[in-house]
């Protein structure tokens, strides 16, 4: 069946403002020279970002970032600070403050987790990186405590020529700059790149290839990013995959149908400390449903102070 291109770039607009593309957020790093416990507070000597993107994610009423490992390990081999890189909470804003900020306490490993494997795919690049408890809700996620939560499109229903959206923050597209001013050090901007592209079979796995030909340095930094499928209606959008590296007019990702049961048994998978103050809390524990229940407390009264305090 042909679909008008009108009627196509309208369900491409449509699935550019939905929850899952939108779910899309970037990762900015920090260096600091002094251990928090050297200066009694946070802070970085320099705000910096060679690429890198994330998918925001709830779960069990915690919320989480999905990225590849190879985005945190081009920037450090050890985490030198309590906060080696963060996040921003609003998808359609910057941040006023760091209220408005994500921060990084464990790395999972949940790649260990996904037997299923195909060339041009590498498991252990997957990682779920869970947050501290935040102070503003977000306002565009991947609910999977959602009943309409996704499933992810099924490998086997990926075919040449499906229409794929991907979303993410190429590195020459999202500068920063250091002014040196009085009231602050460095500046940037958010600007996330949605883009149109068609399944291409490649061996036995699939990605993403775009007509203009996209190079090398338009891919840059959406390592981390999403893929959905493209549909009549924002809700029926579908999650396909996260990004794992672009360049050559092709873009290649981890199938969502394989990254969501590992995300849901993250606790089985091995992790790693980035911030030191998470021995301060079990995560098995966190499990629990009365912790997940007051958890969901929590959140509801967050997401009802966001709201007045956005809108005042």
């Amino acid at each position: 069946m042909k679909i008008p291109k009108r009627k196509m770039e309208s369900f491409f607009e449509k699935a550019s403002k939905g929850n899952v593309v939108q779910s899309v957020r970037r990762m900015i790093f920090t260096h600091c020279s002094e251990a928090m416990s050297e200066t009694g507070r946070y802070h970085a000597d320099l705000v910096y970002n060679h690429g890198g993107s994330c998918i925001f994610i709830k779960f069990e009423q915690k919320f989480f970032i999905l990225t590849a490992q190879h985005v945190i390990d081009a920037h450090y081999i050890e985490p030198q600070n309590e906060s080696p890189f963060f996040t921003h909470l609003f998808a359609k804003r910057g941040w006023q403050e760091a209220t408005d900020l994500g921060f990084p306490i464990r790395g999972w490993r949940i790649g260990e987790l996904i037997k299923r494997s195909c060339s041009n795919i590498d498991n252990d690049d997957i990682v779920l990186v869970e947050l501290g408890d935040i102070f503003r809700y977000p306002d565009s996620f991947i609910d999977l405590d959602s009943r309409y939560a996704p499933k992810g499109v099924d490998f086997s229903e990926l075919y040449e020529g499906m229409l794929l959206v991907v979303s993410g923050y190429p590195i020459n597209e999202n500068p920063i700059d250091y002014p040196y001013g009085d009231e602050f050090n460095c500046a940037t901007i958010i600007n996330k790149k949605i883009r149109l592209g068609i399944c291409n079979k490649l061996g036995d796995s699939y990605c993403v290839k775009f007509p203009d030909g996209a190079s090398h340095d338009d891919l840059n930094g959406m390592s981390g990013g999403v893929v959905s499928n493209v549909m009549p209606k924002a809700n029926q959008t579908e999650w396909v995959g996260m990004i794992q590296k672009g360049g050559g007019g092709l873009l290649h990702f981890y199938p969502a149908c394989w990254i969501i049961p590992a995300i849901k048994r993250f606790r089985e998978a091995s992790y790693y400390a980035i911030d030191p103050a998470q021995a301060l809390s079990d995560p098995h524990f966190q499990g629990s449903p009365e912790i997940i229940g007051e958890r969901k407390k929590y959140y509801d009264r967050i997401k009802g102070l966001t709201a007045r305090v956005l809108s005042a």
